[in-house]
C-alpha cells in the first residue's frame, strides 16, 4: 500500500497507494495516487494524481492528475489530466490544461488551455487557448490569445495583448500594445494613438453596411459586415468585410483616403444555377470624408469590384461601387 521514508529514500520506492520522503527521494518513485517529497524530488516520479515536492523536483515527474513543485523545477513535469504548478521553472512543463509557472520559467511550457508565467526567460508559452505572462516575456508566445506585461520577443496568435512597450514583434489579427512604436503585423493593429470609430453607409453592393475603423497615423483598417448583397427583392444575402487603406488631409475638414478590401459574401437561400450559395468579392475605392464635427464624419465612396466563384474561375460580375454615410466617434 505504501512506502514511507523519514529521512532520506535512496532507490527505488514501489506502492499501489504513495511513497513518503520527509526530506530528499533521489531515484525512481511509482506510486499508484501519489509521490510526496517534504524538500526535494530527485530522479523519477510517476503518480496516478499527483508528484508533490515541498521544495525542489529536479528531473522527471508524470502526474496523471498534476505535478506540483513548491519552489524550484530543474526538468519536466508532465500531467495528462490537470496542470502543472512550480516557482521558478528550468526546463519543460506539459499539461493537458494548464501550467502555471509562479515566479520565473526557461524553457517550454506546452498545454491544451492555459500557460501562466510571472516572467519569462529565453521561454515558449506554446497553448491551444491562451498564454499569460504577468511580467516581462522573453521569449515566444505562441496560442489563439496572448497576453503579455511586456514583450521582448514574439506574440504570435489571433489576438495579441502587450500591457507595456514591445520591442519585438506582435503576428495576429488582432493587435494591441500601450506604445506607439511596436512592430505589428495582422489584420488589426492598436496603439494608444488608434482611433476606433463606428461607420454607418449605404451602397449599391451590400445595401446596408456597418463596420468599425481602426485609424492610426497615416493608415487605417476595417472590419464589418453588410446586409443584401443581391438586390433587396431577393431574399437575405450578406456579407462580412475587411479592408485597409491610407488617407491624407487636403484641408481642414477634408480628407482623401483609398483602400483595398476583401468581402466574403453568402447568399443562403437564393442559390439557384447562376448564384451559388458563396461568394467572394475582391474591391477598390477613393472615398471623401468631411468632418461635420469633432466625432462626426460624412463620407462618399467611389470604386470598383470584381465578384467571384470560390469554385470556379469566372466572375460573377464585375461593377461600380458607389457608397455614403457616416461616421462616429
Amino acid at each position: 500500500l505504501m512506502n514511507v521514508a523519514g529521512g532520506k529514500a535512496n532507490g527505488i520506492q514501489i506502492s499501489g497507494l504513495g511513497n513518503i520522503a520527509g526530506n530528499i527521494s533521489r531515484g525512481v518513485t511509482i506510486g499508484g495516487l501519489m509521490n510526496l517529497a517534504g524538500n526535494k524530488a530527485q530522479g523519477v516520479q510517476i503518480a496516478g494524481l499527483a508528484n508533490i515536492a515541498g521544495k525542489s523536483q529536479n528531473g522527471v515527474a508524470i502526474g496523471g492528475l498534476m505535478n506540483v513543485s513548491a519552489e524550484k523545477l530543474n526538468g519536466a513535469q508532465v500531467s495528462t489530466l490537470l496542470n502543472n504548478v512550480g516557482v521558478n521553472v528550468n526546463g519543460m512543463q506539459f499539461s493537458a490544461i494548464s501550467n502555471i509557472a509562479a515566479g520565473e520559467i526557461r524553457g517550454l511550457q506546452l498545454c491544451g488551455a492555459v500557460n501562466i508565467a510571472v516572467k519569462t526567460e529565453n521561454a515558449l508559452q506554446f497553448s491551444g487557448l491562451t498564454n499569460v505572462c504577468q511580467g516581462k516575456l522573453r521569449g515566444v508566445q505562441f496560442a489563439p490569445g496572448n497576453y503579455a506585461g511586456e514583450v521582448s520577443g514574439a506574440q504570435i496568435g489571433l489576438l495579441n495583448l502587450c500591457g507595456g512597450n514591445v520591442k519585438g514583434i506582435q503576428i495576429g489579427i488582432i493587435n494591441h500594445s500601450k506604445d506607439t512604436t511596436a512592430h505589428k503585423l495582422g489584420l488589426v493593429n492598436i496603439t494608444p494613438q488608434t482611433r476606433i470609430q463606428m461607420m454607418l453607409f449605404a451602397g449599391n453592393t451590400s445595401k446596408l453596411n456597418a463596420a468599425v475603423r481602426f485609424k492610426n497615423r497615416r493608415s487605417y483598417t476595417m472590419l464589418g459586415i453588410g446586409t443584401h448583397y443581391l438586390d433587396l427583392n431577393d431574399k437575405f444575402s450578406g456579407c462580412v468585410f475587411y479592408r485597409a487603406g491610407l488617407y491624407y488631409p487636403i484641408a481642414s475638414k477634408l480628407e482623401l483616403s483609398g483602400d483595398l478590401g476583401y468581402f466574403h459574401i453568402e447568399n443562403f437561400e437564393n442559390e439557384d444555377a447562376e448564384t451559388p450559395e458563396r461568394m467572394y468579392s475582391l474591391q477598390a475605392r477613393i472615398n471623401l470624408e468631411y468632418k461635420f464635427k469633432s466625432r462626426i464624419s460624412f463620407f462618399a465612396s467611389g470604386g470598383y469590384g470584381m465578384t467571384r466563384y470560390y469554385d470556379k474561375n469566372k466572375f460573377y460580375e464585375k461593377k461600380p461601387i458607389f457608397e455614403a454615410g457616416v461616421i462616429l466617434f
